[in-house]
């Protein structure tokens, strides 16, 4: 297979981001009571992305004026229910969804119209070998914000530290431990050598932010982080809020537009929203759809729809306890939950009903698959009565302070009554709630939400806490599971392959039910009038490189 080589190194200096034309999707003036909403693509993996044609300079992505454009200074305050957690930032949780791109770039950017990799810290790319060869041509004009620059050992270094097993690793620990051999062959280039070809590897370059490795301790207590972004981390008071500086070094010259952004720790949604409305806040992410609806009703804010629309709502099941330890009880549970009360009680609406992970635009999607549960009370009795668990009590999880996940959990409570099972709903705060996930001891079930169904289908089965096929939140132990998500990550060029594995593993997910998915929807920013220009990348990530409050 022949060499494929990306632009030239140095493409001009601009905005990295997620690729929509200016004035449409996320860099249009807000709209007061309008949703946002654009289609996207499933991810690509390496294999896809070596039929692009070339690579879109970072500086044709730019915003909409020259220069400053009269936009300079401003102080932006957003606001968030949960509380950040700064010692997992590589574990890709949500808490940590809303800041991290302000302060970290990641190697490269997906354009979210072609869900193709853009340059950022990498400027181009070279891929031989079978795919098992990858060259990364890096900027010669990054620092990071302590004025150390930044070179081929942070990647190499950053790539070491995704695949550790130390800690809580992160969920694109797998990917990174394929790379075998890393060394710097350039000045600014990096050579990576993979253990096998495998079909996200994009994925990883598009989630790993890019820390200064020196100081990966200090981030993990939590007193330092240091990177190469738009903003410098200026201070974080637990429970208070988070505070970033303008990075006057920035690799963007004349970025960003803001002078500081301040991050809020509000724990009820309904005191965020009302921060929304009164002007103390400009920006809110991840509100429930009940607080949502009120975004939609205020002529004052816009209510941005993520176009990934990757957030679905599950349960999940310890596959250890009885009676979960039966899939006919799994089953029998995903026939019980009524999805259409899901969909229009606790999320508003604002959902589409599934069975599946997979988002419509992943090549794995299948509408027929995603409609294969639906309520069907007899047949759940059924399997109950065949698995001899009627009776059974079983704990439910949800996480605290958030009224969707009750909602979800009230309504499955209400099915699994109905065909003879009985649960108690148990709430934990939402970092007790992270560690039952991520050490995979729920005691039953619990009700929860995950993404990744946006991107390559392999970096779910290898990668999301709740479907990894080698360990995962539900303790689901299958050779044949394991098999797939391997088959998965190596059709890598191969489409025609890659849909046959798609169609088993989704097959495969139907029977086991070792997670129940249940609707599917997108995550949300809210708003203020105030604030232009703000994007979001391909996993979700906030981006404030162009942003700026009107009359600033």
């Amino acid at each position: 297979m022949p060499a494929h080589d990306y632009p030239p190194n140095r493409p001009r200096p601009g905005r990295p981001g997620a690729g929509t034309p200016p004035g449409t999707g996320a860099h249009a003036p807000a709209l007061p009571r309008r949703t946002l909403l654009a289609g996207i693509g499933g991810g690509l993996g390496l294999g896809a992305a070596l039929s692009a044609t070339g690579c879109t300079p970072v500086a044709r992505q730019v915003g909409r004026t020259g220069g400053d454009g009269g936009r300079r200074g401003g102080s932006l305050v957003m606001a968030q229910a949960t509380e950040p957690n700064l010692p997992t930032l590589r574990q890709q949780n949500t808490p940590n969804i809303s800041w991290p791109r302000l302060v970290f770039n990641t190697l490269t950017s997906y354009d979210r119209a072609t869900s193709r990799p853009k340059p950022q810290l990498a400027t181009s790319w070279t891929v031989s070998d079978d795919q098992r060869t990858v060259v990364l041509r890096l900027r010669d004009d990054v620092r990071f914000h302590s004025g150390r620059p930044f070179g081929p050992e942070d990647v190499i270094a950053n790539i070491r530290y995704q695949a550790s097993t130390k800690g809580a690793p992160g969920q694109l620990r797998s990917a990174a431990a394929t790379v075998t051999d890393a060394t710097a062959s350039g000045p600014h280039e990096v050579t990576l050598r993979l253990a096998h070809r495998i079909s996200n590897f994009f994925d990883l370059c598009e989630i790993m932010l890019i820390f200064d490795h020196e100081s990966i301790p200090e981030m993990e207590a939590g007193r330092q982080l240091n990177g190469t972004g738009a903003f410098t981390f200026a201070g974080y008071q637990p429970g208070v809020a988070m505070h970033f500086r303008r990075n006057p070094h920035y690799w963007i010259p004349g970025r960003p537009y803001l002078d500081d952004v301040e991050l809020r720790i509000i724990t009820q949604q309904q005191a965020v929203v009302a921060s929304l409305q009164s002007g103390q806040t400009h920006l809110a992410f991840g509100l429930s759809p009940g607080n949502a609806r009120n975004i939609r009703a205020d002529e004052r804010l816009t209510l941005t729809e993520i176009s990934t629309r990757d957030s679905g709502q599950y349960i999940g099941c310890n596959v250890r306890r009885r009676p979960l330890h039966d899939k006919r009880v799994r089953q029998a549970i995903a026939w019980a939950v009524d999805r259409v009360r899901v969909r229009d009680m606790a999320m508003f609406g604002a959902a589409v009903l599934t069975s599946v992970p997979w988002t419509p635009g992943s090549p794995a999607y299948d509408a027929k698959a995603a409609a294969h549960y639906h309520q069907d009370l007899d047949r759940a009795r059924g399997l109950v009565h065949e698995a001899g668990a009627h009776g059974e009590r079983i704990e439910l999880t949800i996480m605290a302070n958030d009224p969707q996940p009750r909602a979800i959990a009230e309504i499955v409570q209400d099915g699994m009554r109905a065909i003879g099972l009985d649960t108690a709903i148990n709430p934990l705060q939402p970092a007790a709630f992270q560690e039952r996930l991520t050490t995979a001891t729920f005691p039953g079930l619990w009700v929860s939400g995950h993404g990744f169904g946006q991107l390559t289908p392999a970096t779910l089965l290898n990668g999301a806490y709740p479907f990894n096929a080698q360990k995962n939140a539900s303790n689901f132990v299958d050779a044949e599971y394991r098999g797939l998500a391997d088959r998965a990550w190596r059709t890598a060029g191969d489409p025609a392959a890659a849909r046959r594995v798609y169609s088993d593993v989704t097959d495969l997910l139907l029977d086991r039910q070792f997670v129940i998915d249940l609707v599917s929807s997108s995550g949300t920013y809210a708003t203020s009038d105030a604030l232009r220009g703000f994007d979001y990348n391909m996993f979700n990530d906030l981006v404030l490189d162009d942003a700026h409050l009107a009359g600033s």
